[in-house]
Formats: C-alpha cells, structure tokens, sequence
C-alpha cells in the first residue's frame, strides 16, 4: 500500500476549534533537543493510537506533555476524535503503516489506520522526550466514486461584490446545451467554495456529482473569510444572501445554461436565507433547502453546543467553558442587551439583529417556488422534528420532502452517536442525495 501524502486539520468550528488543529506548526516551534531515535517516537505514536482505540482515553491523555495535556490530551477531546472515525467507518481493525516527518525539534509521526468501512489518518507530534505534544485527524479529500472527472467541466471565476471580489467555480457536463443550474449557498462560519474540513469537501461532491447528472453548478468563496466585514456590518444579508444574488446572475450568463432554470440551494444558514435570496431575485425556477434551521436562532446556535458538551462519557473542559460562557451571553441575545461589534455565541450583535429581523417562515409562506426540502435523520444540528416540520409547513408552493436515515449535516454517511468532528473525517456526500436533487432540478 502506497503511502498517502497527508496534511494536518485546521478547526472544524467555533466550539471544537481545538479539535484537530495545531500539529501544523509544531514542526519549528519547539526548543528542547529532539533526541535521536526515531523509532521511539513511532512507538509512542503507535502505543497513543492503541489506548484510544481500546477506549483508554485517560491512559492516552496522560501520554502528552504535561504543558500540552489540558490543551490536546484531554480524554474528552481525544473520545471525541476517535468517535468521529468510528461513527464514519466502523470497528478499528489494525494500524497499516506510520511514517515519520523529522522536523528542526519535534518529530511527527503519521499513522494510517484500517476501520471496518475504511483507512483513515492521523498526526501524533512527538518531542524529545518522547512525550505526545498533539495529536490530529489528517485525512485528505478524495473524489466520490460516483464522479468521473472526464464527463465534467468547471471553470475558475470571480464575483464582483462590493468592496471585494470572491473566487468561484462553476462545474457543468462536459457534453450538453441548455442545461438547468444550482448557486450553492453557504451555512454558517468561515467557509470556502469547496467547503473543505480536512476529509470533506460538501459543496465539491454536490457540485461534480450533480453535473454528472445533467445540472450546473456554481459555488464560491464566503465573504467570510475571503473578504474582512467589521463586527458591526456582519449581517445575513453582507455574508449569505447579497452575494447569492451576485452568484445567480453570474451562473445565468455561463455559457451552455438555461437562465430560466436557475435554482438557489442553501445549506444550512444558507438554506435559512433562501426564502429571502428567491424574494429579491423573483425569477428562480426553484429553492432547495439542505438542512436548513427553523427555530429561533439563538436557541438553535445554543443546542448545538448543549449536545457537543453532551457526546462521550468524559468531559472536555474547553467545550465545557465555552457552553457555560454562551448560557450567560444567550440570555443578552434574547433581550437584545448588546452593541453591534459585540461578540456574543460566536457572533457579533449585528448578526442577531439581522437574523431577529428576518421573518424567514414568513417569507416562506409567501414563497410559491417549488421547493426541495432534504434533511439527514442523523443531523445533530438541524432536526426533522425541530426544524423540517416547521418548513415543510409553510412554503406556499409544491414542498418535495427527502430524508436521509445514515447522513449527518454534511450529508454523509455513517452509524450512531454524531460527532461534530466527524465533518473531518475522510467522506463524501451520499450518492442518493446527489441523485434526489438532480431528478427534482431536471423536472423543473
């Protein structure tokens, strides 16, 4: 088996931030002596990996660097990063192979890790005295099995939007004329066109998967972070839907699709904002809502935290913190009691303002666009009951309702208890999600 080249996971979100991240840098920033032997640190590697795969995780914890411990080895985080696999691919089985990266004082060893469903990598930073200083998931992306890259096409572009211009790509079948298109709109947080997190690439897998079935895509760079917005100007409207709009007139104009069959897709926030982005455009042929958020959004950004804190049988004190910070600042964002750069369960006031303003089942309800409505049963942040229901309930026009029983937000498969570090896991968007979008877009 080759070896896999592998790159090290920045943070998955807010609350987990210290998740995954940080072995990247520890390559050059460490002073102790990096001592000679470096089979001692793949045994040390190697010993780490085996006490969480036997669910010794206070065992594995205190393998780390006393200074490091609270930060990287705490038993709860290193549970959670060993759910995300097994949620994702099934039982360990074996590890396959390491490799050591020599570094100018620490050394990282790379651990590839066979699972019922798959092989999966991690990053284990050893120091000197061979003490674990971090450990990491490091998958990298691969394409679906479903996508063969020579019957696509995608071309690089740039939208123009006030004070900056955000990158794009617009995927379309490589053979055909005339063909319907999806604008793939953002959730929440900083992301990018690919929406990468380590392993996964959602907006990636819909837009290749969707053009092999006859339907166009464009995605594009969030504001965030492709351009700064001041605290007080993060609105829905400055970071979702003002540049959706520019992103559907873009793809109206590309060569080869229909600009009468141009379909919003929002996942998430995205998929909260698109009643509004279909209002202002007033020519969509239709709306989908992958996951979209129903209830208010402060109660809805909160939940997510009470049930991270919830996953595992160890605590982990960093998410611990967080959630009782935000139980004091949720009570503000529901009085109102903040200034508009004022950052408050993630965001600044001026994007509660905004999402408080904006009736979205309202607008729904006046909203007579066929919709498409899609929602995994294993989605820990958007719920049928709590939220599907309550969309499904008040779009105007034809609601065409798709469930998924083994996808989590992403869209991706897998089995029991959901983990947000699971979005890190080397996966991709289930085949009959891509195939249930694409037959509902073509009948349009």
């Amino acid at each position: 088996m080759a070896p896999r080249r592998r790159t090290v996971l920045a943070a998955v979100s807010t609350a987990t931030a210290s998740a995954v991240a940080g072995c990247a840098g520890f390559l050059t920033d460490e002073t102790s002596d990096d001592g000679d032997d470096p089979a001692a640190a793949t045994d040390v590697a190697t010993a780490l990996v085996e006490d969480l795969a036997d669910g010794r995780f206070e065992r594995a914890s205190e393998r780390f660097r006393s200074d490091q411990r609270s930060r990287y080895g705490d038993p709860g985080r290193l549970e959670r990063l060993w759910l995300a696999l097994t949620t994702t691919s099934g039982s360990f089985e074996e590890i396959l192979e390491t490799e050591v990266t020599e570094g100018q004082q620490l050394r990282a060893v790379e651990v590839t890790a066979a699972f019922d469903g798959g092989d999966h990598d991690c990053t284990v930073v050893i120091d000197g005295e061979t003490r674990v200083r971090n450990y990491g998931l490091s998958d990298e992306y691969e394409r679906p099995s479903y996508v063969d890259p020579d019957a696509i096409t995608t071309q690089s572009v740039s939208l123009s939007v006030p004070d900056c211009s955000l990158p794009g790509t617009v995927t379309t079948p490589a053979a055909g004329d005339g063909v319907p298109g999806v604008v793939l709109v953002h959730d929440d947080g900083p992301m990018t066109a690919d929406t990468p997190r380590g392993g996964t690439k959602t907006f990636a897998d819909l837009a290749e998967g969707l053009a092999m079935e006859g339907v166009a895509t464009l995605r594009y760079d969030k504001r965030v972070p492709a351009c700064e917005v001041a605290p007080e100007a993060y609105t829905l409207d400055r970071v979702t839907a003002d540049d959706a709009a520019v992103a559907i007139e873009r793809l109206r104009n590309v060569d080869g699709v229909d600009p009468d069959r141009i379909v919003v897709a929002g996942h998430g926030l995205g998929g909260r904002a698109a009643p509004r982005i279909a209002d202002r455009d007033g020519s969509l042929a239709g709306v989908v809502g992958l996951a979209p958020p129903a209830r208010p959004y402060p109660e809805f950004t909160f939940s997510q935290l009470e049930y991270k804190v919830s996953v595992g049988s160890h605590e982990w004190a960093d998410l611990t913190a967080t959630y009782e910070t935000w139980g004091d600042e949720i009570d503000r964002v529901r009085s109102g009691e903040y200034e508009p750069a004022e950052r408050l369960l993630g965001k600044p006031g001026a994007f509660w303002d905004s999402i408080g303003d904006y009736d979205h089942l309202g607008v729904a309800a006046a909203t007579d666009l066929p919709v498409l409505l899609c929602q995994g049963e294993r989605d820990f942040q958007v719920s049928v009951a709590d939220d599907l229901e309550q969309w499904d309930d008040s779009f105007a026009g034809a609601t065409t309702v798709e469930t998924y029983a083994d996808c989590n937000h992403l869209f991706m498969p897998g089995e029991g208890e959901p983990v947000a570090v699971a979005y890190a896991v080397r996966n991709n968007v289930a085949e009959a999600v891509v195939n249930d979008i694409a037959t509902w877009v073509r009948e349009l």
